[in-house]
Parts: structure tokens; sequence; C-alpha cells
């Protein structure tokens, strides 16, 4: 196996652990473009999931008195929903279109928010439960399924300790199904367990380093965080998607 390879997905695999442990989403759109560069997109699509739920079970253990269960319940909910829907398109719908089309609404969502244009919600049930079943549709078809929920919680003005473990906790739930799901409609195959191992002590070092950093970050800070880790996947992900079509 090529070093160059091992060490350019080892990095990516560190930095989305760092920024997702940080922020509680990201991890597909920081570590994407580094995969991308090394293997086809659909592949790198489920390589990330893969290690996207090994880091959410490990997250889930460290935030487990911090979340809201119903919350978490009703976007997990919501996901399932959405899931086969996004499985089936990542099967038949080319993925630079995909790309395109999450990158422009992230882009859009994010510019308004970032400008304090915000919806008010009469029925966070079903708000929470709508958002699930956005973020369990690009989860599966894109594996980018952060994004939307975390632009909904910032619309709820969510405290930064709560929407991270909120967020952890539903990556975890729905990133075990999204697996499933894949697996089912045929999607889980050919992968590189050997670099997937070689990738996994780079996560541990990014959960570990994010951990540390996270409790040094204000409320608003982490909310301009987020924004930026959204505009700057979005604008990855047009230009990603544009050079692919």
């Amino acid at each position: 196996m090529d070093y160059s390879i091992i060490l350019l997905a080892a990095v990516g695999i560190f930095t989305a652990s760092l920024f997702s442990t940080v922020s509680g989403f990201g991890f597909a759109l920081v570590a994407m473009p580094f995969l991308t560069q090394i293997m086809p997109v659909k592949t790198a699509i489920i390589f990330i999931i893969l290690m996207n739920l090994l880091l959410r079970l490990i997250n889930m253990y460290q935030v487990r008195k911090e979340f809201d269960w119903n919350t978490v319940l009703m976007t997990t909910i919501g996901s399932i929903v959405g899931m086969y829907p996004g499985s089936m398109v990542l099967k038949l719908m080319p993925a630079a279109q995909l790309e395109i089309f999450l990158g422009l609404v992230l882009l859009t969502a994010t510019l308004l928010l970032s400008l304090q244009c915000t919806v008010k919600i009469t029925n966070k049930t079903a708000g929470r439960l709508g958002a699930g079943v956005i973020a369990g549709f690009f989860g599966a078809s894109t594996s980018v399924n952060g994004p939307p929920l975390a632009l909904y919680f910032l619309n709820e003005k969510t405290d930064k300790n709560l929407m991270r473990a909120n967020l952890i906790w539903f990556f975890g739930l729905s990133g075990a199904m999204t697996v499933v799901t894949n697996y089912f409609a045929g999607n889980v195959h050919d992968v590189n367990w050997p670099m997937l191992l070689c990738c996994t002590p780079a996560m541990f070092v990014g959960i570990l380093a994010g951990e540390k950093l996270f409790f040094r970050v204000p409320q608003e800070l982490f909310r301009k965080l987020a924004l930026i880790v959204v505009l700057v996947g979005a604008s990855i992900m047009l230009y990603s998607g544009w050079c692919d079509l």
C-alpha cells in the first residue's frame, strides 16, 4: 500500500475527527475532500459512513449525560424515513448532481443564518422530525447529514453543549442505521479495510484534541465555527460536484 495515500487519508480522518468532536458534526464535510483524492466518490462515502460510526460510538459515551432524549428520538425517527430514499438515490443518481444540489441548499441556509435570519419554530417536534428526514436522506445519499440538522439547531438557538450532545447521539444512532440501509441496498462493497484500520489511530488522536479544544470555545464562537464549517463544506461540495459533471 502506498504510504503517501495512507498519510493523506490519516490527515483527513484526524482533521475531520477534531472538527467533528468540537462542533458535533462536520466529519464528512472535512474528510470528503481528502478521501476523494485517493478513492472514487461513492467508495469514499461508504468509507466515511463506517469511520463516522466508530467515531460517534466513542463520542456518545463521552456525552452520555448531556443529551436530550426526546430531541434525539424525533430527529432519529425522521432520519429513518429519509434513509431509504437517500440510499436509492445514491445507487441510481450521479453523485455530482447530489453534491451540487446539497451545496446550494447549505450555502443559502448558512448565509441566511449568518445574517441573523431565523425561522420561528411553532412546533418543535414537527420541526425536528422534518430536519431528521432531510438529514437522513442526505446522509444515506452523500454521507453529509450534519449541516441540515446543525442549521436547524442553530435556528432554535440551542445551547452549545446540548446541541453538540444531541448531534453526537443522533449521528451515532442514525449512522448505525445508515450502514445497515446501505448494506441491504448493495452499496457496502469493496471497503478498504486495511486503510480503515490504518486511519483509526489518527481518529483517536483527533478525538482527544477536539475534546480539549471544545471546552475552551464560548457559545458565540461555537455558533460562528459551526456556520463556517457548513459554509466551507458547502463550497467544497459545489466545487467537487461541478468538477465531476
